[in-house]
């Protein structure tokens, strides 16, 4: 089993799977060929595929194999190939793909932080872009699908076992998103009874214990768009400038506590703004028109309409103080200059979501305005398939476009939500399948202590973002709501919720130890790998099957 193990990872390693690129449909290849081999899916060729994601623009696809056994409590293992570039390895970068003595070779010569140095010493890692991150994982599952064939061509497999394959967890999840379509496919043709999704991302150190993740975080991206009140610099309070009202929404929600979900010890980072600016594409002696940027808000149980309230809370509060200071401001310029002859300067503030803009612009002409809706889309759509944006900025393109349309003079705050989403989830809250994220972790510390001295420490949520979002709803919220304030859902971008509830998969992040992921110091435990991992996911498997 350790042979073969290491045999799978050196030829999957040497796949180059950049996330977000063509690259990766080498790897989902990979798997499918993997398993059409096996006498199992020749005699059973309609049960491993490879599922086409609907509208990708690099043409990629999920890669599954099915083993129907004698029950249909079914397990399902399911991790992501693609992996983050190796430009950080410098020379080394065309080695970071072949794991062996010859990349540790030149990685032991560079300057490796104290930790990766005793690491390195030790011999008891394996270093490589992907090794850890995660596709040490995904071999584990790969070797034990093998050996499961086996015994579902015999007719002697107890349960049955789904593997799936998917790509762009590190951008997009365009995998998942289309996989959890699969999985609902799979669930109703055969009758499955989904007991438990296993993902191999790697557990990572936790003190001198080893982390096991039962939920994932939720992540949502607001954009928020300020429309002000243009002058000539020589007029100044003639406008208002959108950046006044934009770095003020900024500064109350930067690091703000306010939006911080915290459960059983643990809470959500607070909001971090990654993009803000102002959106004038030629320099002039003039107040900006209009300032944007978007940031990344975490959650365990609040809801994006609950996120678009506070944003729509603060952003009239911040326009309200803006317009109060400016006039302030105003007043005792006054007293300064006796040409200025204005009683006041004031502006009604105006806070709409994406969603209540559109509605306001169906109302005054449907036709008209979704005919020029659709055209934008298709050429927004264009730029992104062609890679010269990215979905945050077309985003921020689409919600102008939408502005201009609209033709609104007075200043404004517009809020909308850019992809991707990751809804939360955490095992021990989806209705109906009782504890089973904390039953789970008790039969994996339980044997890790046990069996191999592993003391194993239970995190309710990877803060880290995963595709564990899309296997099940904890919570109800209205993703109506959500996608008609998200100026790319359609084709360009979407989720099938229908079949996330109808999965509602309780599932958790399981795979070998590893450390320092997405950095050129990537490694994963030898033994984890070979030996640990192994032995417990496959008794972690077989514990779902028992009657």
């Amino acid at each position: 089993m350790q042979e073969r193990i290491m045999q799978i990872l050196k030829e999957f390693i040497a796949i180059d799977s950049i996330s977000d690129s063509p690259k990766e449909e080498a790897a989902s290849q990979y798997i499918y060929h993997f398993f059409k081999d096996m006498d199992y899916f020749k005699a059973h060729p309609d049960r491993a595929g490879m599922y086409p994601i609907p509208h990708d623009p690099y043409g990629r696809t999920v890669p599954y194999a099915f083993l129907e056994g004698n029950s249909k409590e079914t397990v399902v293992i399911s991790g992501h190939f693609d992996v983050v570039n190796a430009a950080d390895y410098g020379e080394a970068e065309p080695l970071a793909f072949s794991i062996g003595e010859e990349l540790e070779g030149i990685l032991a010569k560079k300057e490796l932080p104290p930790a990766a140095r005793a690491d390195m010493e030790s011999g008891e890692w394996i270093w490589g872009r992907g090794v850890a991150d995660m596709k040490g994982g995904m071999v584990v599952n790969l070797a034990l699908m093998e050996q499961y064939a086996i015994q579902a061509q015999a007719g002697e497999l107890p349960g049955s076992l789904l593997f799936m394959g998917v790509p762009d967890e590190e951008s997009y999840s365009a995998g998942m998103r289309a996989g959890v379509s699969l999985l609902s496919q799979f669930k109703d043709t055969y009758g499955l009874d989904y007991k438990l999704l296993i993902d191999p991302e790697p557990c990572h150190p936790a003190g001198n214990n080893t982390s096991m993740c039962i939920g994932s975080v939720g992540k949502t991206m607001p954009v928020v768009m300020v429309q002000g009140v243009t002058a000539h610099v020589g007029y100044c309070y003639n406008g208002i400038s959108p950046l006044d009202i934009l770095t003020g929404i900024y500064k109350r929600t930067n690091g703000s506590l306010e939006f911080v979900d915290s459960y059983d010890g643990e809470g959500t980072m607070p909001p971090t703004w990654t993009n803000l600016r102002d959106m004038k594409h030629r320099y002039d002696v003039s107040i900006p028109h209009r300032a944007s940027g978007y940031c990344t808000v975490l959650s365990f149980t609040t809801t994006p309409d609950q996120i678009v309230e506070k944003f729509r809370r603060i952003a009239v509060e911040e326009f309200e103080k803006s317009v109060r200071e400016l006039n302030d401001n105003y007043q005792e310029y006054k007293k300064l200059n006796h040409f200025e002859t204005k009683e006041k300067i004031h502006y009604d503030p105006l806070v709409l979501s994406f969603a209540e803009l559109i509605d306001r612009l169906k109302k005054e002409n449907e036709e008209r305005f979704t005919a020029f809706y659709e055209a934008a889309y298709r050429e927004i759509a264009d730029k992104i398939k062609a890679g010269t944006t990215n979905y945050p900025d077309a985003t921020i393109a689409m919600m102008e476009r939408v502005l201009n349309y609209a033709d609104i003079k007075q200043p404004l705050v517009l809020i909308g939500f850019a992809p991707p989403y990751y809804p939360a989830i955490h095992s021990d809250m989806i209705p109906g399948k009782g504890k089973k994220g904390t039953e789970t972790f008790e039969f994996v510390k339980k044997i890790s202590e046990e069996q191999f001295g592993i003391t194993m420490e239970r995190q309710h949520y990877a803060l880290g973002i995963s595709d564990l979002s899309y296997c099940a709803m904890d919570h109800p919220f209205d993703h109506k709501a959500f996608s008609a304030n998200t100026p790319m859902w359609g084709d360009l971008y979407n989720m099938d919720f229908e079949a996330i509830q109808n999965n509602n998969i309780p599932s958790v992040l399981y795979g070998p130890l590893g450390k320092d992921y997405h950095q050129w110091t990537e490694r994963v435990s030898r033994k984890s790998l070979l030996e640990v991992c192994p032995a417990i996911t496959k008794q972690l498997i077989e514990k779902q099957w028992e009657k």
